[in-house]
C-alpha cells in the first residue's frame, strides 16, 4: 500500500492537509465498500461457524463505514481556516 507508506512519511515531516486527510479517508470508504460488497455478493454456503464470522465482519465494516463518513462530514464542516488557526496556537 504505496499511498499508506506516503502518508505516514508526509505525517512524519509535517501536517496533513484536509484535502489530503479526506482523500485517505474516501480511500478507505472505497475499500471498505468494495470488500462489503463482495463479502454480501458472495452467495456460498459456509456453514454455520463461518455464517456467524460473515454477519460479524458485515457489522464491522458497516461501523467503520459510518465511521468515515461522520469524519468526512466533521472535517468538511470545519473551514480550512478555522483548521489552520487551531494549528497556530
Amino acid at each position: 500500500m504505496d499511498w499508506v507508506e506516503a502518508l505516514l512519511k508526509k505525517s512524519c515531516n509535517n501536517t496533513l492537509t484536509k484535502s489530503e486527510v479526506l482523500h485517505s479517508l474516501f480511500h478507505m470508504i472505497e475499500v471498505n465498500e468494495d470488500t462489503l460488497n463482495h463479502i454480501e455478493s458472495d452467495k456460498r454456503e459456509f456453514g454455520p461457524e463461518l455464517e456467524e464470522l460473515k454477519k460479524t465482519e458485515i457489522k464491522d465494516l458497516n461501523f467503520h463505514l459510518k465511521y468515515y463518513r461522520g469524519l468526512v462530514n466533521y472535517i468538511n464542516s470545519v473551514s480550512e481556516n478555522k483548521i489552520i488557526e487551531k494549528h497556530l496556537y
